[in-house]
């Protein structure tokens, strides 16, 4: 019992001070909607269901959603990337600057249209919305104006950590990580990578957090339940990409922590079976991940603390966040 208590407050400690961090959110921001309908009646036209509209909410998504957990877990951060100079853009800055946010380093283009992600969900008066289908208006692959990342590292100098969130837009190029590890290794802090299409790109960085799906595509593997499978893939991948740790997430079935010269831990999913919504965990998983490392955190409570935080996010609607006391209660009672 008294080791269990004491590892219960080791985790607690290191959430103190997540206040006391700054962090550097560079990548793709995206505009996470959700079209809210109520069902009345199957269309004349086609054998569909008409759709009577109730609401449209817009939230930070992709690189905007970790900064948005971060800032919500008392997290100092500073965003580098790019936003079209329309409204979802505008509307993306605005919400993050009004909690804190240092927004100077975003740039505006207009000739750039910020990613949408539009969920339409459905249902009828007594129950609740099921999404139904999801509308993506992206631009082209590349098309973001690239990070400067020169003048990134120039204006930032108290930084404990960078989180690059890579979602194929252009805004990040495995290019530019010579500069980004450089400034990084002179300052001792870590780089924690997300790349949802080119993850055997980011090489020699701190960690990268995939999730299942995108470790099989990034090798072009099927790994599905072999544990064993997924224990060799691992250990090949730090090995290959020289990473100090590599965090697989695996949705119900929980997150693996590799590290080289240990075993792999494997850590079961937290929370219930009754997931709300998946939109977004990811990003919230990468978020406390790191955080919780330039907190002091070793990597295996760095990657409980996240898993604590994957649990709890998928438990609510839409692209959420969670909360120091939402994750203080969580490991407390479990």
């Amino acid at each position: 019992m008294f080791q269990i208590n004491d590892k219960r407050q080791r985790l607690l400690d290191i959430i103190d001070n997540f206040s006391a961090q700054q962090i550097i959110v560079a990548g793709d921001f995206i505009a996470d909607e959700f079209l809210y309908g109520q069902t009345s009646r199957v269309s004349r036209e086609a054998p569909v269901l008409v759709l009577e509209y109730r609401d449209l909410i817009r939230s930070p998504g992709g690189a905007a959603n970790a900064a948005n957990n971060l800032l919500d877990l008392g997290c100092k951060v500073t965003l580098a990337g790019v936003v079209g100079d329309d409204p979802p853009g505008l509307h993306l800055l605005e919400t993050l600057a009004a909690k804190g946010a240092n927004i100077r380093l975003v740039q505006t283009q207009s000739t750039y249209d910020t990613p949408i992600k539009t969920r339409i969900l459905a249902g009828a008066h007594h129950t609740s919305r099921q999404q139904i289908v999801r509308v993506d208006r992206v631009p082209p692959n590349g098309s973001a104006m690239p990070i400067d990342w020169r003048r990134l590292a120039k204006n930032l100098r108290s930084a404990n950590g960078i989180i690059l969130s890579d979602y194929g837009y252009g805004s990040l190029s495995p290019g530019h990580l010579t500069v980004v590890r450089a400034w990084a290794r002179k300052r001792q802090i870590p780089i924690v990578v997300d790349s949802r299409f080119r993850m055997s790109n980011f090489k020699r960085v701190t960690s990268i957090t995939p999730n299942i799906t995108e470790l099989e595509a990034a090798l072009g593997i099927s790994i599905g339940s072999n544990a064993d499978l997924l224990r060799r893939t691992g250990a090949r991948v730090l090995r290959e990409q020289k990473l100090d740790s590599l965090l697989v997430t695996q949705g119900r079935f929980g997150m693996t922590l590799f590290e080289g010269g240990r075993a792999p831990v494997h850590i079961p999913a937290f929370g219930s079976d009754e997931v709300a919504d998946v939109t977004g965990a990811g990003d919230t998983v990468i978020a406390v991940y790191t955080l919780a490392l330039v907190s002091g955190a070793v990597a295996e409570d760095a990657a409980r603390i996240a898993n604590y935080a994957g649990g709890l996010v998928v438990m609510k609607r839409g692209t959420a966040t969670v909360t120091i006391p939402e994750l203080r209660a969580a490991i407390q009672r479990n």
